[in-house]
């Protein structure tokens, strides 16, 4: 209805009665697509930081019945109040940005209980690097990327009976000391002996050890869309990691990582190539033989007089998106002559002379000053 505001149920989608269950599984629908590594729409950082700050308050059950008894416009007052008078915070409890970038892309989702804290992180981030070519024109990449799936045996449990208790050593917070908000420092650190799960297995599974899940490497297709640039991420649905039994298996997020190019410079949607032209060139004007990034042969009018370092566009030439088409951009280099035969260099002499009358005053023409450094080399 139009003047209503979006309360936090609206921007996740979710019923006023749902489960914390069922307003988890849609932030973390929500936040995939919009999160601004990924989403390439207009307003989807703005968008992100909406739906996160929704999590924020409905996820926490305490700030949930303040925000269902306040209503919504009730409450953003309330904690513009709050965050207004010093000294003062929302109640804590509830996660921060860091858990959203676990969410996405935690690269320590494998290794040691003492630096791994296995979350519902389930999501896998790979990298691929390709040509310019490849990213302007498109094709297919396959790479091998390790991934973590539930064992077979215990079923995701780590449990060859299938039952699990909560750690005694950290109660099951998954914390090896006391989790506080605000703290300074980089925070506790995941329990040692349950690896941040909060629960052991009442007897280890011998395939996993005790994990719950098994370490496998496959090998994936990516289809390179045409006109992609360094950096950025292509989703892969489903081909995440699958550890918890409790959470449906993620995504795999591909890097782009572009190759620089021999020849070309992509700069935005456009191409810059340089071209070499001698001086007398660079005074009467020429024609140049040039070819595009995708094989093409055409010809490039240089026009007369035309000064070192100038540029000539080339209307679609370079990087083609859903859009609009670049344009091929021709950089101008002037190229000063070595060694030349004794012929040309008295050409050169001749043009020096014809300079100084011109200017009516000798040594300051620009071949004059060449030849008056070089002498009679090359006769």
């Amino acid at each position: 209805m139009p003047g209503v505001p979006e309360t936090y149920y609206d921007i996740l989608g979710v019923s006023r009665n749902a489960t914390a269950r069922e307003i988890k599984h849609a932030y973390r629908l929500l936040a995939r697509a919009h999160h601004p590594d990924v989403s390439r729409v207009a307003g989807a950082e703005d968008r992100f930081k909406r739906i996160n700050e929704a999590y924020r308050v409905l996820s926490n059950p305490e700030e949930r019945d303040r925000y269902d008894s306040f209503g919504h416009e009730r409450y953003r007052k309330f904690l513009a109040g709050i965050r207004d008078s010093p000294g003062r915070h929302p109640a804590s409890g509830f996660p921060g940005f860091e858990d959203v970038f676990d969410l996405f892309f935690s690269e320590r989702s494998w290794g040691p209980a003492e630096t791994c804290r296995p979350k519902g992180v389930t999501d896998v981030l790979a990298r691929v690097e390709i040509s310019l070519e490849e990213a302007i024109l498109g094709g297919e990449k396959e790479i091998e990327v390790p991934y973590a799936v539930r064992c077979a045996s215990c079923g995701g449990t780590g449990s060859t009976t299938g039952k699990v208790s909560p750690c005694p050593k950290c109660g099951g917070s998954g914390w090896a000391g006391p989790v506080t908000s605000g703290a300074a420092g980089p925070g506790p650190s995941a329990c040692g002996k349950c690896g941040g799960r909060g629960r052991v297995p009442e007897s280890p599974c011998t395939e996993c050890g005790g994990w719950g899940s098994t370490q496998h490497t496959r090998r994936v297709a990516v289809r390179i869309p045409p006109g992609i640039d360094s950096g950025m991420r292509i989703r892969k649905e489903g081909l995440g990691e699958e550890r918890d039994p409790e959470i449906p298996g993620g995504d795999l997020y591909v890097e782009v990582m572009v190759l620089p190019h021999e020849r070309f410079t992509r700069k935005g949607d456009d191409l810059e190539t340089p071209v070499r032209i001698s001086p007398a060139r660079a005074v009467l004007g020429s024609e140049v033989e040039m070819v595009t990034i995708d094989g093409r042969g055409l010809r490039v009018e240089i026009p007369p007089g035309v000064q070192h370092g100038a540029t000539v566009r080339i209307g679609g030439g370079g990087v083609k998106t859903r859009d609009r088409c670049g344009d091929m951009v021709v950089r101008i280099q002037i190229e000063t002559p070595g060694n030349i035969p004794a012929r040309e260099r008295d050409l050169y002499r001749r043009i020096a002379r014809l300079e100084e009358e011109r200017e009516g005053k000798r040594g300051k023409g620009f071949l004059s000053r060449y030849f008056s450094g070089t002498g009679d080399a090359g006769k």
